[in-house]
């Protein structure tokens, strides 16, 4: 992930609903691990084609990951098994960008389908595009992206 990226994890609500009281979000040496999630709320990664109308589908550097939009900036990303069940999902938005019409349209997509979005401190954000821009705009990466982009005004 770049400065100028920041992360959300996608999860099934139902999921996170039966699963919440038992199990706490955390992170492992590995990263998040949301598999347990999507076991318990089996879905194929072709639930997921309709985001190809907000970011297009490109071409992953892994046969196991659907990429929409590009990797660099941003990206919608499902990670499934050789059956095609989801094993992860997850999203970047890039500042450098017009990022918050996509925000708007895979906050509609969670909204519509079920899912929930977990910010980069695992904490579940509401499917609100205000609080979603938020947690981006009070993000260390937005902080430091806004402070090297001063460094770089001033330098000129």
């Amino acid at each position: 992930m770049a400065i100028w990226q920041y992360t959300f994890q996608v999860l099934p609500k139902e999921s996170v609903n039966t699963l919440a009281e038992d199990f706490s979000f955390n992170y492992t040496d590995e990263g998040f691990d949301d598999e347990l999630f999507w076991e318990n709320y089996p879905l194929k990664k072709g639930f997921f084609n309709k985001i190809n109308s907000i970011l297009e589908k490109t071409k992953s550097w892994s046969n196991d990951i659907d990429l929409y939009g590009n990797q660099e900036s941003n990206c919608f990303e499902v990670l499934s098994d050789n059956e095609g069940n989801v094993l992860s999902v997850s999203f970047r938005l890039d500042f450098t960008s017009n990022y918050e019409s996509i925000l708007r349209h895979i906050l509609e997509f969670c909204s519509l389908n079920g899912l929930v979005i977990l910010d980069e401190g695992l904490n579940i954000v509401p499917l609100n595009h205000g609080q979603v821009l938020s947690v981006i705009r009070n993000s260390q990466q937005m902080k430091r992206y806004k402070e090297l982009s001063e460094e770089d005004e001033n330098y000129y």
